[in-house]
């Protein structure tokens, strides 16, 4: 009998199943909420519903606080507007479920009659009327006047068309909300959002973020059906300022691939409110979650619990100039000497000054394939040959150089990173701790995520090749304050990630390119990423060497990416240079619910996790586990 492996189990076997239709037909129903109001707002919600469920959408998401809109400033000014659940929104399209056997999610301000408390609510609805909700985690700026921030976890929903999990607009912008309904089970994502827009992208601000963006790259980590619901039209907030919210509602399948978009609403070219529709299927397999799933090692996630102060001493907080090359070459596989020659010959022609050096992955090997019988043919110890010729790079170009190999120690094999300083001393090593399945045939995984400090760049991570698959390394690496996180590759894209892919107009089209989990990377780590990778070859990898900033879809530092040739691509760059985009680091960590995110760190294995999967939803961990009666 073949035993079936843990992580297949945990993600299999916690949840009651209901019986689940194959293929279902999604909505994603924009709506122009009259603001401030309730009364006004609640039939055109129950219209546009009834509308989608004739059209055959099993499952129909509205935008945030639908029946309020947002033109409130305080608590005071929003409870009269505020609805209870359940409550009349839920009786309302619970009319409406019930005859037409759909699910609806609409978003909404529940009022806590109690404790006078105010959350930001999204509700599912069901054909025998309420089921449950959740309430918005992360707030986003200036929200907190009037709303609470949740504290009902991250439910999941278990129906018959599949586990639904809820998340709502700015919950966003930190990644342990997007990945905890995942983790627990959800088959779908509802998100009801509320994205607003300058009327000039390019003024950055606090409030310039568009949730459409995030998401659009988001889903290639989520690999889970997402739909998002955006609000369309304008609100009046006060004698003078204006919000836009600019539709684009998107929906997109289980492998980050958008299915559709709603068109775009701006001042200059406003659009009335959509509907779109989309057909997504249950039984369709998810390659990244499965490999998310099977590599994640949670024992390496223990500081997720664990609450960070904003002003963190481990934080660099002064700017610091990066000018970077990026070696992107065609090797020729396993010839050390030959392709060492070609890389310093890249980096004599570039002209130019630079003070890092980014190799791509094994940098003197190429893409040899290695595996159990010729990993002792490639692998050296440290002060081994290629090591040397990497040190003797830096000191020759006085450039700080990020190199990598098969490292050989004592009788274990890893896959090794190394940094050296501008005199071509070691300054900083990382052993590869997330290996995939072939590695795992012969190389030792590292228990340890490095944080290098340096003077000059302030705090450096490492990612190595396809790492950039696990996303809970992005967010350690957020928390632990990295500046800059060095992806060393070798990526073809046949097996992962994928173009960027944002709805045009979303942002500018300057952003709107790169490789989604890279892309990824940089904003919610909050720390430039640089990608090192080689072109062309048996491997045929894709070159698109790069930088990806941390907040370019408000337009400020696009990401700048190699062409498509042999060269060492300069990319300059200042870090801690801008404080009035909409996040960053410091913020980033602020805004982090530490108290929720014990799951991510979770074995999964354990008795915990499973006990919380298995009652999905719960508000609490896994009290039965604990001994709690």
């Amino acid at each position: 009998m073949t035993k079936i492996p843990a992580f297949l189990l945990a993600a299999f076997t916690f949840l009651p199943f209901a019986v689940q239709a194959k293929e279902i037909k999604v909505a994603a129903v924009e709506f122009a909420a009259k603001s401030p109001g309730f009364d006004v707002n609640l039939p055109g919600i129950v219209d546009a519903v009834t509308v989608a469920a004739k059209n055959g959408a099993k499952l129909i998401v509205l935008p945030e606080g639908a029946t309020t809109g947002f033109a409130y400033t305080d608590a005071k000014s929003l409870m009269p507007y505020a609805d209870t659940v359940p409550g009349k929104t839920t009786a309302a399209l619970s009319k409406v479920t019930q005859q037409y056997n759909v699910y609806v999610v609409v978003g909404m301000m529940e009022k806590d009659l109690i404790t006078k408390k105010i959350y930001n609510a999204a509700v599912l609805i069901g054909p025998k009327g309420y089921i449950g909700k959740y309430h918005k985690n992360t707030l986003a700026t200036g929200e907190g006047v009037a709303v609470t921030p949740g504290k009902l976890g991250f439910p999941v929903f278990d129906t018959d068309i599949g586990r639904i999990g809820l998340v709502i607009c700015f919950d966003d912008t930190n990644l342990q909300n997007l990945l905890l309904p995942v983790l627990r089970g959800a088959d779908i994502v509802a998100q009801p959002i509320g994205s607003n827009k300058m009327a000039s992208i390019y003024a950055a601000s606090y409030t310039n973020h568009s949730t459409m963006a995030n998401m659009s790259t988001a889903v290639s980590w989520m690999a889970s059906n997402v739909i998002s619901s955006n609000s369309t039209g304008s609100e009046g907030f006060g004698p003078v300022q204006i919000d836009f919210f600019d539709g684009a509602s998107s929906i997109w399948d289980n492998s980050g691939k958008r299915l559709i978009s709603a068109p775009l609403s701006s001042p200059a070219n406003p659009t009335k409110p959509q509907t779109i529709y989309a057909t997504i299927n249950l039984d369709k397999k998810s390659d990244q979650k499965s490999y998310w799933f099977k590599h994640r090692r949670p024992e390496l996630y223990q500081d997720i619990n664990n609450y960070r102060y904003p002003d963190d001493g481990a934080a660099t907080y002064a700017p610091k100039q990066v000018s970077a090359a990026l070696i992107q070459y065609e090797p020729k596989l396993g010839n050390v000497d030959e392709n060492y020659k070609k890389v310093d010959q890249l980096i004599r022609e570039r002209s130019g000054v630079f003070n890092l050096t980014v190799l791509p992955f094994n940098s003197f090997l190429g893409p040899v394939g290695l595996n159990k019988s010729n990993v002792a043919q490639y692998a050296e110890e440290l002060n081994g040959k290629s090591y040397q010729m990497a040190a003797s790079l830096a000191k020759k170009y006085s450039s700080y150089v990020l190199f990598s190999m098969p490292e050989k120690r004592g009788d274990k094999y890893y896959e090794t990173a190394i940094l050296f300083n501008g005199t071509g001393a070691q300054v900083g090593l990382y052993r590869k701790s997330h290996l995939n399945d072939v590695e795992k045939s012969w190389a030792t995984a590292g228990d340890e995520l490095p944080i290098i400090r340096t003077s000059d760049f302030g705090n450096i991570a490492i990612m190595l090749d396809d790492e950039v698959r696990i996303p809970e390394l992005t967010q350690m690496y957020g928390i632990y304050r990295a500046d800059l996180i060095l992806v060393p590759t070798a990526y073809n894209q046949k097996d992962y990630g994928g173009p960027v892919d944002i709805p045009k107009g979303v942002v500018l089209d300057a952003s709107n390119k790169g490789m989604s989990m890279w892309y990824n990377i940089a904003k919610y780590a909050q720390a430039y990423t640089l990608v090192a990778n080689y072109i062309g070859g048996e491997h045929r990898d894709i070159g698109d060497s790069a930088v990806y900033a941390l907040t370019p879809e408000v337009g400020y530092y696009p990401p700048n990416i190699a062409p498509k040739k042999e060269l060492a691509h300069l990319v300059d760059f200042t870090t801690h240079a801008n404080n009035t985009v909409y996040i960053d680091q410091e913020r980033l960590i602020a805004s982090r619910r530490w108290d929720e995110g014990a799951p991510l760190a979770l074995d999964m294995d354990s008795a915990c996790f499973k006990e919380w999967r298995a009652n999905p939803e719960s508000k609490e961990l896994c009290p039965k586990a604990m001994g709690i009666k």
